[in-house]
């Protein structure tokens, strides 16, 4: 755990140098809002939550108050869990997953069902996980408000499982949590590993989710609290929310996120006296105000679930950088935006389950081009700030650059499937961790492919995640190829064949050959062929 006093930030001074990272705690600077901002724009609310934090006898490290440690023990964490699993019993079983933290710590999670089969024909299953970031203790605290307002009221409870059987793994990086900081303890971003997967959690968990197979994640995050826009205002939404983008995502699913689900997500934060805006990154010295709503990036998480054709929502509570301020604040508003999907899809269970079906049972037959890359444009409207000298909620005049959707402008045609030389095996076994079908060719492949002849390559100036980015041009090319057994073959005619696309294809931002682990320059041939 963190040590009880001194705020640690990322770059600490130690014998007189500076280290941007180092083995563990790596913290980020405390920014408290004034105390009349706070009264002003983020008061307390007057709820119950029934989760650990929020119970009568609740203590609290003193790490938890100068942002060096969470609000909840990994103990506490897991005693919560089983007392829910344990009363129970008829809905609620408690588990630990088959792999252990790259510090070897446990991951306990609870299923949620009235049926033994996690796999219940008919109903909705729901993936929600939390605390991906180690220092965004909402996230994991919303999922135990949430497991505790369940065992409060077992009508309420009995309504959702009716429709759906839910797994909740509240804490998906358990050493980020204990050292509180946003990475693993090798320092990767757990949020930017979802193509290359070069992590073994990554993939452990990944392996988990796909086995689950859900119609519906959520993934609960916080956002930092600290920026500043137009000099004197901050963002004042509670809580941000965001669909998976990606276009390779069936038109369907995403329209029933953001038609259906995004508006239930915001009634809900409405309903409980909370502010919710779509999630957005920003530079905050831009002038005029420029705002980027989510990308399509599939390297993030809320897009790779997307990709399994599902209706994944990303959300982010106000919270980063100011420790334990407002945290029945945020926790809540992590809890509203669950609550928000949960309710959307428990109360159209029958037109959410249908559409997802015939959607993905579309998706598998398309021979519709797939999107390779994709831009944005920026157009005016307003976003809701707090005024730093107020603490006046208000409207600031924003440029917003909106992927609700973005606009394609680099198709590929779709082809029957990718064919990956037995040398290659490390891109089959990314992919079947991924939840796709791989084929062994037991007899090789002999015939005519398609493939990628370089035609240009740039390499980024500085390291990204541990890999120096390529970004490529191709042309594609006839050759017959001779491949030997054991080779593989990965159809499109499946579920997660967007995972895929977006691994395979050279000039997507989140390629192998963008990370540079099929490494690329021009005039080679790309060893992964298209069968077309």
């Amino acid at each position: 755990m963190a040590p009880a006093t001194g705020i640690l930030v990322a770059a600490a001074a130690l014998g007189g140098c500076a280290f941007a990272q180092k083995y563990g705690e790596n913290h980020v600077r405390v920014s408290f809002d004034s105390d009349l901002v706070e009264q002003s724009a983020f008061p307390a609310p007057n709820v119950t939550l029934f989760s650990p934090a929020f119970s009568p006898n609740a203590s609290f490290v003193p790490g938890w108050f100068n942002g060096s440690d969470g609000a909840t023990s990994q103990t506490a964490l897991d005693s919560f869990a089983k007392a829910i699993a344990s009363k129970n019993p008829s809905w609620a079983t408690y588990r630990t997953a088959e792999f252990l933290s790259e510090e070897g710590r446990p991951f306990p999670y609870i299923y949620l069902s009235t049926s033994q089969n996690v796999t219940s024909s008919g109903k909705l299953r729901v993936w929600l996980q939390g605390s991906v970031h180690g220092n965004e203790p909402a996230g994991d605290e919303a999922l135990l408000a949430l497991l505790g307002a369940l065992d409060a009221d077992q009508e309420w409870a009995a309504g959702f499982l009716e429709a759906l059987d839910i797994i909740v793994m509240p804490r998906y990086n358990p050493d980020g949590n204990d050292y509180f900081q946003r990475t693993f303890a090798t320092n990767f971003d757990p949020n930017r590993d979802h193509t290359k997967l070069m992590r073994q959690q990554t993939r452990d968990i990944k392996e988990l989710f796909s086995s689950f197979a859900p119609h519906i994640a959520v993934d609960l995050h916080e956002y930092g609290a600290a920026s500043r826009f137009a000099v004197n205002y901050s963002n004042a939404a509670d809580g941000m929310y965001s669909a998976a983008k990606n276009l390779n995502i069936h038109p369907s699913i995403r329209n029933l996120s953001e038609a259906l689900f995004a508006p239930g997500i915001n009634s809900s934060m409405i309903s409980k006296g909370l502010r919710g805006e779509p999630y957005m990154t920003a530079s905050s010295s831009s002038n005029p105000v420029q705002l980027d709503e989510a990308g399509t990036d599939a390297k993030i998480g809320r897009n790779a679930m997307g990709l399994t054709q599902c209706i994944t929502f990303l959300t982010e509570t106000r919270g980063i950088g100011i420790a334990n301020q407002s945290f029945k604040r945020r926790t809540l508003a992590g809890f509203a935006m669950v609550l928000g999907v949960l309710e959307t899809a428990r109360d159209n269970k029958e037109e959410v389950y249908n559409t997802m079906e015939a959607a993905i049972k579309e998706f598998v037959e398309s021979d519709e081009d797939i999107v390779v890359t994709d831009y944005t444009e920026y157009s005016d409207r307003t976003w809701t700030m707090v005024d730093r000298r107020s603490g006046e909620v208000v409207q600031l005049p924003v440029q917003f650059a909106s992927t609700t959707p973005a606009t394609a402008n680099l198709t590929r045609s779709r082809p029957e499937g990718y064919i990956i030389p037995r040398a290659w095996s490390d891109l089959a076994e990314r992919l079947r961790v991924s939840g796709l079908q791989v084929e062994t060719l037991e007899d090789g492949f002999s015939g005519e492919v398609e493939v990628y002849n370089i035609t240009s390559a740039s390499l980024a100036r500085s390291y990204y995640e541990g890999h120096v980015l390529n970004t490529v041009t191709v042309e594609a090319l006839k050759r017959e190829v001779d491949l030997p057994k054991g080779s593989f073959f990965v159809s499109t005619k499946q579920k997660n064949a967007g995972i895929a696309f977006v691994s395979l294809e050279p000039e997507n931002i989140d390629s192998y050959v963008r990370f540079g682990i099929v490494p690329l320059e021009v005039g080679d041939l790309y060893p992964v062929f298209r069968k077309v």
